[in-house]
């Protein structure tokens, strides 16, 4: 299978010699082994990942959260993992900004603008406060994390939205992360693979489904997913 992948530390990343490594290869990797299946990994923008599965030229996606727009396109497996979805803020604003203690206070707060990834999902709390008319005009959406974290240190956005651990390939980057603290976790939520309709079937998407089971029951389920514990943001 095809399996369309984005730069996104610690989940899908080439190492210093080019080896294409991360949390989500490993389990992929993992899960294909035991459902007798082989991964061809295509490097390519998220947003591509997503056309090319509706048009069957990518079978599979990882990291992915279930919407409807997505169901109407893609069969998705049981949850391989849980992520987290947090507002993060400059550590300097922390003042500013203590009143925010939920998503209730942060639309109150029109001084507060937030910087999201494009065609990422953050579970479904955030994203009906996405589409509140009154929000549109708050949001700046990118296409990559760089991007938002200047906006965000220039003082453009006053908070991102994404899983803290998708900052650890910054974490080499002096002490950037103590730049940044949670503000306001969002949700914790289930983690699944997302295979074509168009070139996928529900056999295969059974035949994953219990590959999953078979990993999670293994020892090497727990092996694979603290080998990418690290120091993450603080409250």
């Amino acid at each position: 299978m095809v399996v369309g992948w984005t730069e996104w530390q610690p989940f899908s990343f080439r190492d210093k010699q080019q080896q294409l490594r991360g949390l989500d290869v490993e389990l992929v990797h993992a899960i294909f082994q035991r459902a007798g299946y082989q991964a061809r990994f295509s490097e390519m923008p998220w947003s591509r990942v997503l056309h090319e599965l509706r048009f069957g030229t990518v079978q599979l996606a990882m990291s992915a959260n279930i919407t409807t727009e997505r169901q109407q396109y893609a069969r998705f497996t049981h949850p391989y993992r849980e992520e987290q979805a947090v507002i993060i803020i400059r550590r300097q604003d922390e003042q500013r900004w203590r009143d925010i203690t939920s998503l209730a206070s942060l639309r109150e707060r029109a001084d507060f603008n937030i910087g999201v990834l494009k065609n990422f999902d953050y579970g479904n709390a955030f994203r009906q406060l996405m589409t509140e008319p009154e929000m549109q005009p708050r949001l700046q959406i990118r296409l990559r994390l760089d991007q938002l974290l200047k906006m965000l240190r220039a003082g453009r956005v006053q908070g991102l939205v994404l899983d803290p651990h998708g900052m650890q390939g910054l974490s080499d980057d002096g002490d950037i992360l103590s730049e940044f603290k949670i503000q306001l976790p969002l949700e914790q939520t289930p983690v699944h693979l997302m295979l074509s309709k168009e070139s996928t079937t529900e056999a295969q998407l059974h035949r994953i489904n219990q590959a999953i089971h078979q990993l999670k029951q293994s020892p090497d389920y727990q092996q694979i997913l603290d080998r990418y514990q690290f120091r993450s943001l603080q409250p």
